[in-house]
This record gives structure tokens, C-alpha cells and sequence, in this order.
């Protein structure tokens, strides 16, 4: 089902997030589209109202004294003709005979404005005015920002986006004109002028629609703050490609591009008040400037097919210098570099729409997405570079056209982890069920194991019985024969030759005896085989002593361990017979029933460095088959003082059946080789 969802999501999700950004769009210039403008330096506010409308931008034809810092005395004063000019809008193109990015002096503007309601309880907002400002209202200083000059030795640079009251709670309701007198002046930033339109409203609705866009700041750098330090951190611990780090870098730089200009009212100044405005403004550029190639390359580092490595190095090339210029060049060769770079970006935006447009409709994996997230902050890009430009009159839009983008992001993020979560649970599914199936494997694998071994242990025990009572009983009866005639009256002669034969027999019968018991020992001891025989058996063959010392804990062996402890000690003792050459052999056996059971042989031979290895030996293989066949461990060491010990272990889970009191049954003996 998410899956499903998630596939129809992203069939849809280029128009869908498209049509998220037109509702933002709409909802970002919708606001004013039917306010009044200002004419000829009067804006008549009979016709709005500020209550139940809100607060209106002062945009419109205000009066200017270009060149001049003047009080509102001189300026109603001076003889000479006002000139108008548009606010919002920067002296590059409102001012007659200035080049574009190269403003720099001082102006006073002035506006008159007009409501039957009166101006009682009355705000301004100010905000994008640079680099200094100083404002009257009806002939007294109700704030400033800064120290206005004309030249810039007499100039105070401060960037601040404030409510000003303008105090005339108490001014009679009669009252219906109200005349505004803004100082400017601008010598440090690329541009002066009132670039963003001051906004007159109600001061308590001033505050909240300030609040309102601090908070909404202070929203869109928080997202890109997390979502640059969670992409570089996610590179940092996986490091599968560079896009994660393209991203985060991407993101962080726009970051400091957006609270370091007025888009966000510069928010950076809000956490850090002493940070200097040119700086500021200065790194705000270096981070746009940068923030291009690497977008470009986080494209190119999602579909390496689709966009030139050519474009990446002029971008990259074009982003340093520029970044370089706005850290430390002169602000005039900014400005005229500037338009350029916004040519050279729209075109690279157009660039990438066409490329990710190719690559959604060839299907490549989150092409959707970031085409979508793409159409938002490449059309809010052109807005805001035309916008900087004078070109059209609009509203700066990358606050949201950046979220649209982090936005798409993350839903191809978590498309992508979707997609992996289902991929890791369809693989842990199927992991559970192989593991399922090799258990129960394992466990027939055992059950047939341990069934074979039942099964060649009855067929030696069988063969044991049939040599014992069979072949034995046949040679003890032919070596009885041959007595009996050696005792009859007889040749020198035939007498040596019934003694030989009688000789031979005896031998014949020890070794048949010798071979039955191999084959499956005589339970000489309730508890299983005779662990004593075979060490007198092996000692009396080898003429090496061996000594033996046993603890069982129980009358019987229930769980049938006891066989195969035999058959690896049995092992173990003709390993050592063989290839140790030890002068004594020491053989060992405890068992604690609900606890362990331990087999020990060792020897004082040569070690296992030394021993003579046989070609071809399967005995140690053997042991460690049937220490497995009961659940134990096998381990072979050299001896501290020399030579080899062979140890297994195993967990005994029978409970104490032995002997009363639970005593356990100790045999401890010696037995000397003979010859």
C-alpha cells in the first residue's frame, strides 16, 4: 500500500508541488492588488480601510530632493520645483542620469497622506532602505536609522526593519492629512534608495504582520539550517556520493544569502545586532554567487548524463571570481558585473529545466521531484533577479520558491527511505524464512547424523558379536583341539609342530578377542564403555602406561554421550600411540549431570610440531564430527611441559540419577605396559 501511494505521488508530484507554488505565488502578490497608489507625492486613503483591509504599502510617485539631507521646514521652504519618484525603487532607476548598480549621495522624500478617519494609533514599518534613514512626521523625528550624510566619512551604515509609532494618539479625529518626510543617503552598498515600500497601518496590526514575517524567517532559515547539516552529516556517515554534500552545501549557502539581505529583514541581526551592514551584505552576495555551481553540480552529481561538465567549470570559475569580488573588490566593478551573472543564470536555469525535464520523462529516479522543486526556485530566481534589475515591479519570491525546493527534496528523501524500509523488509522477510528453513535443516541434517552413527554403532556392536561369539568361539575350540592332541602320544616331531600351532592359535584368539572389543567395547560399568579396558587395552598393545581417572556423576549415561566420549578417546589414544612417542599418556573423564561433561588425554611426546602426521589421517576429523554430533567442543593445545593435550567438552542435560547422596563414582588406576 505505501508503495503504491508513493509511486501515484510521484507520477504526480511535478503539478502538485507546482501548484503548491502558484498558491503561494498568489498568495504572496495578491495582497495589495487593489490598494491605492500614491500621485504626484499624495496618496488619498479615503477609500480603504485600514481596519478591516489591514495595513497597505505606501508604493507610488513621492516627491525627492535629490542631493540633499533636508528637514521638513526646508523642504516646504525651498523654492525649487519636486521631482517624483517611484517607491519602491532604486536610484539606478528613479533617479535621472545614474548608471544601474552605481548609486551613491543622498535625497529627502516626502508624502502626503490623506484619510477622513484621522491617523490616530498610527504605524510605519521600514525595512530595505539603505544604508542610513531619518523620518518625520508632521515636522517631528519619530526614528532613524543610522546617521544619514552626504558624504560617506559623515555617513553611519545600520540595516534594521522596524515599526515605528508615529505618535499621534492624541490628535483629534478631524484630522485627514498627515505629511511623511524620509532622509536617505547611501555612499557603501551597490544600490541606494527605498527599495522596499514602507508599509502604514494600525501600529498593533504593524506588529503582528512583523512578527508574523520575523517568525516566518526565522521558519524558512531554520529549515535550511537543518535540512544543510542533516545532508552533510548524512555524507559524513555515508559516504556513497558526493549529492548529499552538494546538497547540504547548497543549502547552507542560501541560508546565508537569506538572512544576510533584506528578503528576511536581514533575520542574522536579530541573533547577532553588532554584525557590520556592508559585510553583511557583502557576504550575503559571496554565498548567491557560490550557491550556483554548486547547484549546478548536485544536478550533475544526480544524473552525471544529462548536464556538461564544460557548464560546471564556467560556472564554478564565474561563482569564485564574483564571490572574491563581493568579499573584497570595489563595489562599482560589482555592480557591473552583476546583470551579466543574472544572464548567465537565467540561462543556466532554462539550462536545467530542460535537462531535468529529460530526465523525468526518461524516468530517472527522483526526477520528479527535484524537477518540481526546481520550477519553484528557478521562476522565483528570475522574479528576483528582474526585480533587482528594475525590470518588472514584484516582490522578492526565493523565500518561498527555496521552500517549494527543500520541500521536493524531501519528499524524494522519503521516497527514497520508502523505498529502502520495503526493500529491507521484503530481504529480512525472506532472511527469516531461509533462516527457518536452514534451521530446520540443520536440525534433520543432526537427527540423520546422529541416526547414522546409531546406525554404524549397531553394525560394529552387530560384527563384534558375530566375531566374539562366532570366529572366537571357533579358534578357542580349534586352540582347545590342538591341546588335547598335543597331549596324546606323539613324535618328537609332531609334538613341535602342535606346539606351534597351539602358539599360533593363542594368538589368533587374542587378536580376535582384541578386534571384537574394538569394534564395540563390553560394558564392563553400567554407565557405558569401559574406559579402564580400552586404556589397558592400548597400554598392553604399545607398552606405554597409561593412567586413568574417571568421575561419573551417574549410574547410566541416559543421553548416550557416553559412546562417543569413548570413541574420541579411543582416537586420541592411538593419535598419541603413533605419532607422539610419549613416555606416559594420562586420560581423564568427568561428568556433572545438569552441568559439564569433560574428556581429557594427554601426553608428555614431542608436541604436535614435531609428531610424525600419517598421510591421508581422517582422525581428527572424526572427533570433531562426533564432538559436534553431542553439542560439544574440541580443542587440541600443546602441553605446558611439552607435548599434546586433546580436551572435549560438553553440557551434560540430564538431571542427578547417580549414586545415593550424589556421590560421584572415582576410578583412578594405573596400568603398566607389558612387552
Amino acid at each position: 500500500m505505501p508503495q503504491a501511494f508513493f509511486s501515484r505521488l510521484l507520477r504526480r508530484s511535478p503539478w502538485v508541488l507546482l501548484v503548491a507554488l502558484a498558491l503561494v505565488l498568489s498568495a504572496c502578490l495578491a495582497g495589495n492588488v487593489a490598494a491605492p497608489k500614491a500621485q504626484g507625492g499624495v496618496l488619498d486613503l479615503s477609500a480603504w480601510d485600514l481596519p478591516r483591509q489591514g495595513p497597505l504599502r505606501l508604493a507610488g510617485e513621492w516627491e525627492v530632493r535629490w542631493g540633499q539631507l533636508l528637514t521638513p521646514q526646508e523642504f516646504a521652504a525651498s523654492g525649487q520645483r519636486a521631482e517624483l519618484a517611484h517607491v519602491p525603487g532604486p536610484w539606478s532607476k528613479t533617479r535621472p542620469g545614474q548608471e544601474l548598480f552605481s548609486s551613491t549621495g543622498a535625497a529627502t522624500y516626502r508624502l502626503a497622506l490623506r484619510r477622513d478617519q484621522g491617523f490616530g494609533g498610527m504605524a510605519l514599518h521600514l525595512g530595505g532602505i539603505s544604508s542610513a534613514w531619518r523620518l518625520w512626521a508632521d515636522g517631528r523625528l519619530v526614528a532613524e536609522c543610522g546617521t544619514p550624510g552626504l558624504e560617506a566619512a559623515l555617513e553611519t551604515v545600520r540595516l534594521a526593519s522596524t515599526v515605528v509609532p508615529l505618535g499621534l494618539a492624541g490628535e483629534p479625529q478631524g484630522r485627514n492629512e498627515l505629511m511623511l518626510v524620509l532622509q536617505v543617503s547611501n555612499h557603501h552598498f551597490r544600490d541606494g534608495g527605498v527599495l522596499g515600500a514602507p508599509m502604514f497601518g494600525p501600529a498593533e496590526a504593524l506588529q503582528e504582520h512583523y512578527g508574523r514575517r520575523a517568525a516566518l524567517a526565522l521558519c524558512l532559515a531554520g529549515a535550511l539550517l537543518i535540512m544543510g547539516v542533516y545532508h552533510v552529516g548524512l555524507f559524513y556517515f555515508r559516504r556513497s556520493g558526493p549529492a548529499p554534500l552538494l546538497f547540504g552545501v547548497y543549502c547552507l549557502l542560501w541560508l546565508g544569502n537569506y538572512v544576510s539581505t533584506d528578503s528576511s529583514d536581514w533575520v542574522v541581526r536579530q541573533l547577532l545586532p553588532r554584525l557590520p551592514g556592508v559585510g553583511l551584505e557583502r557576504f550575503g552576495l559571496a554565498c548567491l554567487f557560490l550557491s550556483v555551481p554548486v547547484g549546478y553540480a548536485f544536478f550533475r552529481s544526480l544524473y552525471p548524463g544529462e548536464f556538461r561538465r564544460a557548464l560546471l567549470h564556467m560556472a564554478a570559475w564565474a561563482g569564485a571570481v564574483l564571490a572574491a569580488l563581493a568579499l573584497g573588490g570595489p563595489s562599482q566593478w560589482l555592480g557591473h558585473a552583476l546583470p551579466l551573472f543574472y544572464l548567465f543564470t537565467a540561462l543556466l536555469i532554462v539550462y536545467c529545466f530542460a535537462r531535468l525535464l529529460r530526465a523525468w520523462r526518461r524516468g530517472l529516479e527522483g526526477a520528479a521531484f527535484i524537477l518540481a522543486g526546481f520550477c519553484a526556485i528557478g521562476l522565483a530566481g528570475l522574479n528576483d533577479m528582474l526585480t533587482d534589475l528594475a525590470l518588472i515591479a514584484s516582490v522578492p519570491l526565493v523565500a518561498p520558491g527555496m521552500l517549494v525546493f527543500i520541500m521536493s527534496q524531501a519528499f524524494a528523501l522519503s521516497w527514497r527511505l520508502s523505498r529502502a524500509f520495503t526493500a529491507v523488509e521484503a530481504l529480512s522477510s525472506q532472511l527469516e524464512s531461509k533462516n527457518q528453513s536452514l534451521e530446520a535443516e540443520m536440525a534433520e541434517r543432526n537427527r540423520l547424523e546422529r541416526e547414522v552413527i546409531n546406525i554404524s554403532e549397531e553394525e560394529r556392536r552387530r560384527m563384534s558379536v558375530d566375531l566374539h561369539d562366532g570366529l572366537c568361539q571357533l579358534l578357542t575350540a580349534a586352540r582347545l583341539r590342538c591341546a588335547v592332541l598335543t597331549g596324546m602320544p606323539r613324535s618328537a616331531a609332531e609334538k613341535e609342530d602342535l606346539a606351534k600351532l597351539s602358539g599360533l592359535l593363542d594368538r589368533l584368539v587374542d587378536q580376535a578377542y582384541d578386534l571384537s572389543i574394538g569394534l564395540w567395547p563390553l560394558e564392563h560399568e553400567a554407565t557405558g564403555p569401559s574406559l579402564a579396558d580400552l586404556a589397558q587395552r592400548f597400554s598392553r598393545s604399545s607398552g606405554v602406561p597409561i593412567g586413568l581417572t574417571q568421575q561419573w556423576g551417574c549410574r547410566s549415561c541416559p543421553d548416550g554421550k557416553a559412546t562417543q566420549f569413548f570413541r574420541i578417546a579411543q582416537e586420541a589414544l592411538s593419535n598419541a600411540v603413533k605419532h607422539a612417542k610419549p613416555t606416559r599418556i594420562e586420560l581423564f573423564f568427568c561428568c556433572e549431570p545438569g552441568g559439564q561433561a569433560c574428556l581429557r588425554v594427554s601426553d608428555d611426546g614431542v608436541g604436535r610440531a614435531a609428531a610424525k602426521r600419517s598421510k591421508g589421517g581422517l582422525g581428527m576429523g572424526i572427533m570433531v564430527h562426533r564432538a559436534r554430533i553431542i553439542g560439544g567442543e574440541l580443542r587440541v593445545e600443546d602441553a605446558p611441559g611439552g607435548g599434546t593435550v586433546v580436551s572435549c567438552t560438553a553440557a551434560c542435560e540430564v538431571l542427578q540419577e547417580g549414586r545415593p547422596g550424589g556421590a560421584p563414582h572415582n576410578t583412578d588406576a594405573a596400568t603398566e605396559g607389558k612387552p
